[in-house]
């Protein structure tokens, strides 16, 4: 009976060895692009934070240097670097890269100024009474750009629709909802009391891509998203959203 046990200690410790072994530390690289991540934002942004979170939880330590985008992208697709942190998918890229699942979910759409009293249209043509900011030189959906018979008002710069929806000369605003909160938190506006509309004017997914010239990219991309995967299911992600995006 010892022995059996004492066996079954010793298999129990090289599996443990050899998954020890199969772990190291991931190099990625993205640029700065604050709310996202940032060398500067805490916990290097939500998104870091999330990736950061479940690469641990597949077996893997991880670290980000934050560089020019095309320079991150020309480093990853040699092998030089490991991952590309942060990337909306296309099928050209998938010839180079190896994608991850999803990380996080970006929604660009409408805010509602505070006691306006609407969260949600069915079409566009519901928005006709409202005045509108938007961008100059800002691409929101197709559909949307579009609408002429929308009550548009044009600002030069994101800010200025923040303060203008804030102090109630515009309706709505059309913004990233995350760089609408990030924004409108630095001008010192309370965002409890905007509506962001449903359903979003845009939704894209933010993922990993890693290297196909490296030996085990697909290693790593599979265990990143085991890893996501249980910290979505332990909860640490929503807790990691509720914290830094706040």
């Amino acid at each position: 009976m010892q022995f059996r046990n004492f066996s079954a200690f010793c298999i129990l410790l090289l599996a443990i060895l050899a998954g020890s072994a199969q772990a190291r530390d991931i190099s990625m690289l993205t640029v700065e692009w604050a709310p996202h991540y940032g060398s500067e934002l805490p916990e290097q942004g939500l998104t870091t934070a999330i990736v950061k979170a479940a690469f641990r939880a597949g077996g893997h330590n991880s670290s980000v240097d934050f560089i020019p985008w095309a320079r991150a992208l020309k480093e990853v697709e040699m092998g030089n670097s490991d991952v590309v942190m942060g990337a909306y998918h296309n099928a050209e890229r998938e010839q180079a890269y190896i994608f991850s699942d999803p990380i996080y979910f970006l929604h660009l759409g409408l805010i509602a100024r505070p006691g306006l009293g609407v969260s949600e249209y069915k079409t566009l043509r519901d928005l006709t009474p409202y005045s509108i900011g938007v961008s100059r030189g800002f691409a929101n959906s197709e559909e949307f750009d579009a609408a002429g018979y929308l009550d548009k008002h044009v600002a030069t710069f994101p800010n200025l629709n923040i303060r203008k929806l804030f102090r109630g000369r515009i309706d709505m605003a059309v913004m990233n909802f995350d760089l609408f909160r990030y924004e409108a938190k630095k001008e010192g506006f309370c965002i409890s009391d905007v509506e962001f509309m449903e359903p979003p004017l845009e939704t894209h997914g933010l993922f990993l891509m890693a290297s196909r010239q490296i030996p085990d990219g697909e290693k790593i991309i599979r265990d990143f998203n085991l890893g996501l995967d249980k910290i979505r299911k332990n909860g640490e992600f929503d807790r990691i959203v509720s914290r830094l995006r706040r």
